[in-house]
Parts: C-alpha cells; sequence; structure tokens
C-alpha cells in the first residue's frame, strides 16, 4: 500500500517535473532552482535519499569516468577560454566565412562534431557548438532552430564511443559478461546503422534550414540579414555563472533520475521491446544514464538494447533536461524551457517514430 502511494507521488512529480516550467515563467526562468527543489522532493518521497546519493550528485557534475574532469570543468575552462581569445576566434571565422558559406560551415560542424564528440565527449563538443555559434553569422530567426540540431547530433554522435558520455560505459560495464562481451567498440557497432544516418539527416537538414531562410528572405541579399549578435561580449562572468547553473541543474538531475528506480524496477523491466522504446521517451527529462543503468540487463536481446538506447539518445534531445549538449546549448543562448520544446519536439518526434518503425515494423 506504501509502496502504491509512493509510485502514484512519483508520477505526480513527473507531471510537475514535464508541466512546471510550461505553465510558470518564473519557474521557467529558475529551472536549475525548480529541478534542484523537485530533485529533493523525489528522493524524499522515494526513500533514495542518502549520504552515499548526496556525495553522488555532489561529485556527479566534477567527475567523469572517475578522472576529475566533468561538466562544470570543462564549461568553465572552454567558456573562459572562448572570452579570452573571442575577438581573435571572431577574426579567423570572418576569413572562413569568406571561402565557405554559412550553411555549409555549420552543417560541416554539426556532422563533425556529431561524429567527434563520441571522441572529445559531448561536454567539450557541445561547449564548441554554442561559443561558435556565437561567432558564426547566423540569422537569428534560424540560430535556436540550428542550435537545436546541433544539441541532437551531439547527444546522439557522443552514444558510440565511452569517452563520449556516461551512458555508452554503463551499456559496457552492464554487458561486459556473458553473452555480450561487451568492449569498447561495442556500442559503436551496436548502434552506428542508426546513429550515423540520423547525424548525416541532421547535417543536411541543418544546411537546408538555413538555404531555405535565405531563399525565402530577400532572394539572398545576404547582407540584409538579421544575424545574431557575433559581437556580443558574455565576459568572464557569463562564463562563471552558466557553469555555476550548470552544476546545479546536473546535481538536481542526479538526484532525480536515482528517485525513479522504484517505479523502473515494479514496472518497466517486465515491458515489451515496443513499450520499452515508449517508455524511453522519459529520458527528455530523466538522465539516460541513469535509466540505462536501471534497466540494461544481459538477458535482454539485441533488439530490445538497441531500441530501447537508440530511444532514449533521440527523446534526450525532446527537452532542456534530457541531455548535456541541450543543457549546455540552453544556457549559453539563453533558449528557455517551452522555446526549446516549440522547436525540439517537431525535429525530434518524427525522427523517433521513423526509427520505431524501422525497428519493429520494417
Amino acid at each position: 500500500m506504501i509502496n502504491n502511494i509512493v509510485i502514484y507521488l512519483l508520477f505526480l512529480i513527473l507531471i510537475i517535473v514535464l508541466l512546471g516550467p510550461l505553465i510558470s515563467r518564473r519557474i521557467e526562468k529558475n529551472l536549475e532552482i525548480f529541478f534542484l527543489i523537485i530533485g529533493f522532493l523525489a528522493a524524499l518521497v522515494s526513500g533514495a535519499i542518502s549520504y552515499n546519493l548526496i556525495k553522488e550528485a555532489f561529485l556527479s557534475p566534477l567527475i567523469i569516468h572517475n578522472v576529475p574532469i566533468g561538466i562544470f570543468e570543462v564549461v568553465l575552462i572552454a567558456g573562459l577560454i572562448f572570452e579570452k581569445y573571442r575577438y581573435n576566434l571572431e577574426n579567423i571565422m570572418e576569413s572562413i566565412t569568406k571561402k565557405i558559406h554559412g550553411s555549409i560551415l555549420f552543417a560541416m560542424l554539426v556532422f563533425i562534431l556529431g561524429i567527434g564528440s563520441s571522441i572529445i565527449s559531448a561536454i567539450l563538443a557541445s561547449v564548441i557548438i554554442a561559443e561558435m555559434a556565437s561567432i558564426i553569422k547566423i540569422p537569428s530567426k534560424i540560430k535556436n532552430i540550428l542550435l537545436i540540431i546541433s544539441a541532437y547530433s551531439i547527444g546522439l554522435g557522443a552514444s558510440l564511443l565511452p569517452i563520449g558520455e556516461p551512458l555508452t560505459t554503463i551499456l559496457i560495464i552492464k554487458l561486459s559478461g556473458e553473452p555480450y562481451y561487451a568492449n569498447f567498440f561495442f556500442a559503436f557497432f551496436l548502434l552506428y546503422d542508426y546513429v550515423i544516418p540520423i547525424i548525416l539527416f541532421l547535417s543536411i537538414f541543418a544546411f537546408y534550414i538555413w538555404k531555405k531562410f535565405e531563399k525565402n528572405n530577400l532572394k539572398d541579399k545576404y547582407e540584409n540579414f538579421d544575424f545574431s549578435n557575433s559581437n556580443e561580449k558574455h565576459e568572464y562572468k557569463f562564463a562563471i555563472e552558466r557553469a555555476i547553473k550548470i552544476y546545479i541543474f546536473v546535481f538536481a538531475l542526479t538526484l532525480l533520475g536515482n528517485s525513479f528506480n522504484l517505479i523502473v524496477n515494479k514496472y518497466i523491466i517486465y515491458l515489451s521491446p515496443q513499450l520499452m522504446y515508449l517508455f524511453g521517451s522519459v529520458s527528455a527529462f530523466l538522465d539516460n544514464a541513469t535509466l540505462t543503468a536501471a534497466i540494461i540487463s544481459p538477458n535482454m536481446s539485441t533488439v530490445q538494447i538497441k531500441s530501447f538506447i537508440i530511444s532514449l539518445l533521440i527523446s534526450g534531445g525532446f527537452l532542456i533536461p534530457g541531455n548535456v549538449p541541450n543543457i549546455v546549448i540552453a544556457y549559453t543562448h539563453k533558449i528557455n524551457f517551452r522555446k526549446w520544446a516549440k522547436i525540439a519536439l517537431p525535429i525530434g518526434l518524427p525522427i523517433y517514430a521513423a526509427i520505431f518503425l524501422i525497428i519493429f515494423i520494417f
């Protein structure tokens, strides 16, 4: 009886997480504080609150793979470096864009950083694209669309190797024994046939969005476009504030993700592959590494594992809390929760539905 009440309360918390930022402008403007409060509330309700969980939440933004270089340090240091050399980078990019059209350059970045994020990590790739978008002259009306496309690309590509993101490391650890004997390249060979084509599609889509904007606005009178302010000076204060806010956000997501193990253990592990794929959509606001740790098992078939992981990766782009690139890009370019959802869902949902059909129908 008590367990049922707890589960009902956790489902209520999920609804609050989803609707809170959409209903309240104050919550939307203070998203990291809202998630921090909800994270503690969920941990208390579920009984997950403990010294070990608080320690894990405290360290998760600071450490990756037991190495003391986490999202906080990468975002802070890379941000400060970009601020210090912003003027030089602007001059370099101005020279490059005289030779390569902005639409081609950005599409190349979407593809290269999408694939490369598995080597340099999703964190660093997202910082690079976020900062480069402040330097490249992007038409302001399509800047957010292009940035969200980039977030999808990086979130997907980082899964190919364990260097890219924790989800892959956990996947390999969970499947290191019989019957899979997962090694360093296990995720690559499991996912590449879906991940790489989607990244290629996203790159082409970014190019198409830019060119379509040009065609519909003054017939390529490029100099008359309303560009995003490439000369905007965030200064060092912005880089420090962004890193602190992202630290709080990741701390909160760690609490929140670990609070739902009760629901996972009671219901999710018994679902069919099709329903597990659909359940993976909760990755839009829960940590996908936590979901991987809770659900993936050597007893699952390859299609179950593959479909669930791909579901996590695609739906991770739906909302800001879903993935590291979303958080970095949203905080850098001040894309609020509502605006992100409005742009990201029409991009991600067709891909999500198409992959479902390919896996389970075709």
